[in-house]
């Protein structure tokens, strides 16, 4: 047999096992409603549309219609996104808000790691604080 094709067989099988865990992890997830989740952040004078895009962002992320995200949500461990998977998410985001990505300077204001979908809904409401005083969230 060919080593270099037991190598890469054996690369895939091991993918294969990971995606498997992944989705296995994801289907044990407890998650919220979206009115749940909007609720939860409209109490604390975030916009419900802010709120809905990023839920509605990262429910498709869960690879099935059910899923249901929520604040807690590591963007790591949940969703397996890290650094360009994170930044594609955040400009889908704040496209569909019709939001503008603030200049480098403006983003260095920001100094908290985003870790969770609350950390990510909480930015996305400061980049709203960002946008020319005629862009508003409905």
């Amino acid at each position: 047999m060919n080593p270099t094709l037991l190598t890469i067989g054996a690369i895939i099988g091991a993918a294969g096992i990971a995606w498997a865990l992944h989705l296995k992890r994801l289907k044990d997830h407890v998650g919220m409603t979206r009115d749940e989740f909007l609720a939860q952040f409209q109490a604390t004078g975030i916009a419900a549309a802010i709120a809905a895009a990023v839920y509605d962002q990262f429910q498709k992320l869960g690879t099935w219609k059910e899923f249901m995200p929520s604040p807690g949500d590591s963007l790591e461990k949940t969703y397996k996104t890290v650094d360009e998977d994170v930044e594609e998410n955040l400009n889908e985001i704040l496209q569909r808000l019709r939001f503008e990505m603030p200049h480098s300077g403006d983003l260095q204001e920001w100094d908290e790691r985003l870790e969770t979908l609350s950390d990510v809904v909480r930015w996305v409401d400061w980049v709203r604080t960002k946008q020319n005083p005629s862009v508003n969230a409905q």
